[in-house]
């Protein structure tokens, strides 16, 4: 997994394609004035997903991984946080198994680091990253964009 601001994401062009393309419209559209939705970048292969929420009390949050796709997650406003544990890991029970329709698979995790993305903090999370988003900070509305990569 790699967390950083987004005025750093220039730097891991050359990755792979899809994540290219999917930085360079990172860098050059503003995602905050996109309405709630989904938008096709590359057909079959890049998407953004434009979301406005309240995230969840700790109770109603999950660990998910992902195998045809990586997550570029960006908090474009506001502050939530973001759950991590290596899928090598001890102490990790699979609670729904991988659904390859929606491309995710389900954990409860004993132990993890917890990370808080904050405004213009993004995280881009690999298959063997067991990631949990939406965790509530401060119960304040999260403006947020998810860009699914394909690998």
């Amino acid at each position: 997994m790699i967390i950083g601001k987004l005025k750093d994401l220039q730097r891991y062009k050359g990755l792979t394609e899809n994540i290219d393309i999917a930085i360079d419209y990172v860098l050059n559209n503003d995602l905050l004035s996109l309405e709630k939705g989904t938008y096709v970048i590359k057909e079959g292969a890049v998407k953004l997903i434009r979301d406005t929420y309240i995230a969840r009390p700790l109770e109603e949050c999950y660990f998910e991984s992902h195998e045809k796709f990586l997550d570029l997650q960006i908090v474009l406003k506001g502050q939530e946080g973001f759950g991590y544990c290596d899928a090598s890991e001890m102490g990790i029970t699979v609670t729904a198994p991988y659904n390859p329709e929606k491309d995710v698979c389900k954990y409860s995790i004993e132990k993890y680091d917890l990370n808080i993305l904050r405004d213009g903090a993004f995280a881009l999370v690999f298959p063997e990253d067991l990631h949990m988003p939406k965790y509530d900070i401060d119960g304040k509305t999260v403006e947020k964009a998810v860009i699914k990569i394909k690998l």
